[in-house]
């Protein structure tokens, strides 16, 4: 069976009522999403895109929201 990423995406959704709906959790399959949007892209823009969606970590960005 070939990978899709939406299959993974709609597992991870389905999943978050089990997770109480963590902030981690919600994360978590927003970047997902978005490396799922970034492998549609050609090599050079893939690169580029998964730059972007992994320059943060969970906890680094749990800090940033806890200061808003």
């Amino acid at each position: 069976m070939p990978y899709r990423p939406l299959t993974l995406l709609l597992a991870l959704l389905a999943a978050l009522p089990l997770t109480a709906c963590s902030t981690r959790a919600w994360y978590e399959v927003s970047k997902a999403s978005a490396e799922s949007e970034c492998r549609k892209l050609p090599p050079g823009g893939y690169e580029e895109c998964m730059g972007r969606v992994n320059r943060k970590s969970y906890e680094d960005y749990d800090k940033e929201r806890q200061r808003k």
